[in-house]
């Protein structure tokens, strides 16, 4: 009886501080239960844990940057998180804290970090033998290259789109799924953007809006849409152009 208390403790502590996290009222209260969380599995010496309070607390801080505070040092404070994060944990979810590490340090402008991060978690996913983890960070690594190298980056997003097609395939109901694969889309309408390429641009573009509607995916809507505004301006000061 003793050993399943303590072996759902820490989860007990990482859920409230998610929980605390995801509302916006209370997502200062995170840090303090996260903080417990680290002494607590620094007592006992669960690595593990340890691995998921420096994660959560990354996500919380990366969180208050994006929606209240837009101050550099917090993204710097979630950088080091997640850093701690990985290289305490060896779990299956290690890919996703380095791909974190890489996403907060393209916000930090650090284009050389977040390529070195992105390809630490391809490493990691393949390690782990998980094709479905290294085709997302590889299209997060692709649209990060695509403007020093359109042919591979353009050739790592179809890959990614194509694998990430045959997780659906076989676990249609998993939404994480459906949220990864809209990245990929979106990330393919942006690079035929970058090259002019407005009719594919439009066609990936169009690919990410029926997914998102579909499936309700409120955290890309407001890309798609932005996406989509970007083509349209194109296509009107093209023709502009011409006609004048």
């Amino acid at each position: 009886m003793t050993k399943k208390l303590k072996s759902k403790e820490p989860k007990r502590i990482l859920h409230l501080g998610e929980s605390l996290r995801e509302n916006s009222k209370t997502i200062l209260l995170s840090i303090p239960v996260f903080t417990f969380g680290l002494c607590y599995y620094s007592m006992i010496s669960d690595k593990e844990g340890l691995a998921g309070a420096y994660g959560h607390m990354g996500i919380a801080f990366k969180n208050y940057h994006k929606h209240f505070w837009k101050k550099r040092f917090l993204l710097e404070i979630a950088y080091y998180l997640f850093r701690k994060a990985a290289e305490l944990g060896g779990g299956k979810d290690r890919p996703t804290v380095l791909l974190k590490c890489g996403q907060t340090a393209l916000e930090l402008g650090d284009k050389k970090s977040a390529e070195k991060n992105y390809n630490e978690a391809i490493a990691e996913a393949k390690r782990l033998k998980d094709k479905y983890q290294k085709a997302y960070v590889s299209a997060h690594l692709a649209d990060l290259i695509k403007e020093k190298d359109f042919e591979k980056a353009e050739g790592m997003l179809t890959n990614s789109h194509e694998v990430l097609n045959q997780a659906i395939d076989k676990n249609p109901e998993a939404l994480y799924f459906q949220i990864w694969i809209s990245f990929v889309e979106l990330a393919l309408g942006q690079l035929y953007l970058s090259k002019a390429d407005k009719n594919s641009a439009r066609v990936w573009a169009e690919k990410a809006h029926a997914r998102v509607e579909k499936y309700d995916l409120k955290v890309r809507k407001l890309d798609v849409k932005k996406l989509l505004s970007k083509i349209e301006s194109t296509a009107r000061v093209f023709i502009l152009a011409f006609l004048g």
